[in-house]
């Protein structure tokens, strides 16, 4: 359901960055930006925060890692726009083979081995987190993934299981091809944080 009030509710100074998105890229701003944007302060610039520290401050996974790990939340959730958002930054960093490997089934991939725990952790508490017990976690204890690492992947499980049901709640179009390779380039250039 598009809400007709992320069209025009926004105070001034984020209209003029909006409207200079638009200038700059020659296309409307994406639908994430416009939500964001909506009254910032309750929802846009916590949660970017959140977001930007997670997939782009310190970390044991790479940023390739991270946006793998995004997307593949998505791909669980069935999210259309934030899979393919995230997996245009994934193929920027370590190449399309690598995402449609594990977007098709991580089990087969060629991961190493931390990385193939992360997603069977990722796998269980997206799709039955009633069923995550210390098993999973030891699992990837014994992969060589630090308490770290297992606490970024279930941070990023739970950025984009929240996500995932804002983009489709209010219906986020998804960019085409040039649209999304675009925003990739943006996203590593510029982060996540809209402050």
């Amino acid at each position: 359901m598009r809400l007709p009030s992320l069209s025009r509710s926004w105070r001034f100074s984020d209209r003029v960055k909006l409207k200079i998105i638009r200038i700059a890229s020659g296309r409307p701003p994406a639908d994430i930006l416009r939500i964001l944007h909506y009254r910032r302060e309750f929802f846009g610039e916590p949660f970017t925060e959140w977001v930007h520290r997670v997939l782009r401050g310190p970390s044991e996974w790479s940023i390739g890692e991270r946006e793998l790990m995004a997307s593949f939340v998505s791909h669980l959730n069935q999210c259309r726009f934030c899979e393919g958002s995230h997996a245009a930054v994934v193929e920027v960093t370590l190449g399309p083979e690598l995402t449609r490997a594990v977007l098709a089934d991580w089990r087969t991939a060629p991961l190493r081995p931390g990385l193939r725990a992360a997603f069977a952790l990722l796998e269980v508490l997206t799709l039955k987190p009633g069923e995550v017990g210390p098993e999973l976690v030891e699992a990837a204890y014994d992969a060589g993934v630090t308490e770290r690492g297992v606490r970024d992947v279930i941070h990023i499980c739970g950025i984009f299981c929240t996500i995932n049901r804002v983009a489709d709640a209010v219906d986020f179009a998804v960019p085409d091809e040039k649209g999304l390779r675009g925003d990739a380039y943006q996203l590593l250039k510029r982060g996540y944080a809209i402050k």
